[in-house]
């Protein structure tokens, strides 16, 4: 199984929106402008975050998205299931079914049998993804113990020599 790009677009929504000095939305542009691919994707998959309870849009002139909940109450499931919906990993197309359709008492139990299997293995997986937090993924990927606070909407300033900056602070407050 292989999740959407989609799922690694909406993570890096979120972890962008993490980062964001939370008195200041971001805009879709500016989220397009940090991720790439297309924008009016990255419209799409905002919108899936919002239906999902995990972004609050705002219109307007300062308006934009930031964050519904905070990163430690995030999980990297709630973000597999804002993006692909609800997870069934076996395709179930009746091969099971086929093969012992001559025997008896088994036909048509293969399937079912089969779907058992994946379907407690899709729920151990997610089980795993519900204890991920997006706080604990941005500290990791990071290397620090708090998540760093910068401004994305401000063009004008290096982002990565204020996030540089940023990360060395919190790195010596180790």
């Amino acid at each position: 199984m292989q999740l959407a790009k989609s799922f690694e677009q909406a993570a890096c929504v979120l972890v962008l929106l993490a980062t964001q000095q939370p008195e200041k939305p971001l805009t879709a542009d500016v989220l397009h402008e940090r991720i790439g691919g297309s924008a009016s994707y990255i419209r799409k998959i905002i919108r899936k975050l919002v239906v999902a309870g995990l972004v609050l849009s705002s219109s307007g002139n300062n308006g934009g998205v930031h964050l519904a909940k905070s990163p430690e109450e995030i999980s990297i499931k709630d973000v597999v299931s804002a993006i692909e919906g609800t997870l069934h990993t076996f395709p179930d197309r009746g091969y099971f079914d086929q093969v012992f359709k001559d025997v008896e008492p088994v036909a048509y139990e293969g399937t079912k049998v089969v779907n058992t299997i994946f379907s407690q293995a899709d729920q151990l997986w997610l089980e795993f993804l519900d204890q991920q937090k997006i706080a604990t993924l941005i500290k990791e990927l990071l290397a620090v113990k708090e998540i760093p606070v910068l401004d994305w909407t401000n063009q004008s300033e290096d982002k990565m020599a204020q996030l540089n900056t940023i990360l060395a602070r919190l790195r010596a407050d180790k």
